[in-house]
């Protein structure tokens, strides 16, 4: 198979960008490894081999201003068409996500409930499971975050992008001085922007992408600086992360764009159409894995090894989500995946708008 075009303008299978779902696959690994650092690794490395994790973490919170906020892009680009259809039309596009949000809400309460050793956020309680029903504070808040962001677009679809994206911006910014102390909460309200300026303004992100593309160089020795200034300038962590974002998600699309170019752009772009299996199933799967022989305190691994390991362990969960997802599917499974027809579309003369618009579109 030759090199496979992909250029903002150029659409795959269905009208679909090919580079943003090789964008959304690359973001997914992110996801997956960014955990397997922080709630695996860091877990399991002896004092000796400490600086090897301490360098993993680094690493994926220099990641941080990118995985996310180009999630969230993508995200809103997909659903950009939508935000401006009819409230009747759109709807599935907020009651998709929410649905699974709350599906995998209770199923991972439950899960987490009696598994203990992954460091997260758990629903201790029902006031808890009330609290996370308007305002996420698990795991899940990816979910959550999509059908909130989609039904705020939709209301602010009329008014001019230009203030609506600067004050969301701002918005961002002074997210850190909510009172609240978990992250996960701040970062629904953070993430809005990126979804916003996809949503809103998808020529924009399509500039953006047809610059960016010719400067991956730049954009990556810049990005860089900034990952090492910022630090010392001691501003506000979501001041930090709306600056570096603003180099971290054109580098991000830059560098998706080359990889559609590659031989891997298919699996890539297979693996971005299937982001929601791998999204809920990879947090179960790894605190599994703290349950089984531990190679690394064991001394099974060397450096080396335990360089590798969280690469090695982002394959394994996201093979194994997937796979589970095959077998939760042929079993009939499907709720667990994509909002029933009866709950979308409660008149069946209804049932032919939006018939596409699942959630693994916009996630």
């Amino acid at each position: 198979m030759g090199a496979v075009p992909a250029r903002p303008d150029v659409a795959s299978g269905q009208g679909r960008l090919l580079w943003v779902d090789v964008a959304k696959g690359a973001c997914i690994l992110l996801v997956v490894l960014h955990h397997a650092v922080v709630k695996d690794l860091a877990l399991q490395a002896p004092p000796a081999l400490q600086p090897v994790a301490a360098s993993w973490v680094w690493v994926s919170m220099a990641l941080k201003p990118v995985r996310m906020p180009l999630f969230f892009v993508l995200s809103g680009l997909v659903a950009a068409s939508a935000v401006r259809r009819p409230w009747a039309d759109a709807r599935r596009r907020v009651l998709s996500p929410y649905y699974l949000y709350v599906v995998w809400l209770v199923l991972q309460g439950a899960f987490f409930s009696v598994e203990r050793l992954l460091p997260m956020n758990r629903t201790q309680d029902l006031r808890e499971l009330l609290g996370d029903l308007v305002w996420a504070s698990t795991g899940l808040w990816f979910l959550f975050a999509l059908a909130a962001y989609f039904a705020l677009a939709r209301l602010l679809s009329g008014l001019p992008r230009g203030p609506v994206l600067a004050v969301a911006a701002l918005v961002s910014a002074l997210s850190g001085y909510l009172p609240t102390d978990d992250w996960n909460r701040v970062s629904v309200v953070f993430h809005f922007t990126f979804f916003a300026l996809g949503a809103l303004a998808p020529d924009l992100v399509r500039r953006v992408a047809g610059a960016a593309v010719h400067a991956p160089g730049r954009l990556a020795m810049g990005y860089l600086a900034l990952t090492v200034l910022l630090p010392h300038l001691h501003l506000p962590r979501t001041l930090d992360l709306v600056l570096a974002s603003a180099l971290g998600v054109p580098l991000g699309i830059a560098l998706c764009m080359r990889l559609a170019e590659t031989r891997l752009a298919p699996a890539a772009a297979w693996l971005g159409r299937r982001t929601l299996p791998v999204y809920v199933l990879h947090a179960p799967l790894l605190a599994l894995v703290l349950h089984l022989a531990d190679p690394i305190h064991d001394g099974w691994l060397g450096v080396t090894e335990v360089v590798l390991y969280p690469v090695v362990l982002t394959v394994v969960a996201v093979a194994a989500a997937l796979a589970i997802h095959g077998v939760l599917r042929r079993l009939g499974a499907h709720a667990l995946f994509e909002l029933p027809q009866r709950l979308a579309h409660p008149d069946p003369w209804s049932a032919r708008h939006d018939a596409q618009a699942t959630v693994t579109a916009s996630s």
